[in-house]
């Protein structure tokens, strides 16, 4: 029995759609693995006392927008469907003819 050779392009599209998979559940982990959808701005609440020196006779929070990204449930779906369609490419592009 002789195995053919895999061809270095089928080699190659698979391992940039896994490369592409990991990088995009890595980039949707590393920003909190949120459920949700991408934000482009983040609130941060302050608390400040209503007479300053003074916090026990009451606080009010101030709410402050910080620009930043943060990914959402997008990023890994995005990155999955991407991954299949490079993998599926890996199949159709590289058929040798049957002599």
């Amino acid at each position: 029995m002789s195995e053919d050779a895999v061809p270095i392009g089928r080699i190659f599209l698979r391992s940039l759609s896994l490369a592409i998979l990991c990088f995009g559940v890595g980039l949707w982990w590393y920003h909190g693995a949120r459920p949700g959808l991408w934000k482009t701005s983040v609130e941060n609440r302050l608390e400040i006392p209503i007479v300053e020196g003074l916090p026990e006779l009451g606080t009010q929070e101030k709410i402050v927008w910080e620009d930043r990204f943060v990914s959402g449930i997008e990023t890994p779906i995005l990155s999955l469907v991407l991954a299949l369609l490079l993998w599926g490419l890996s199949f159709l592009s590289f058929r040798q003819a049957n002599p």
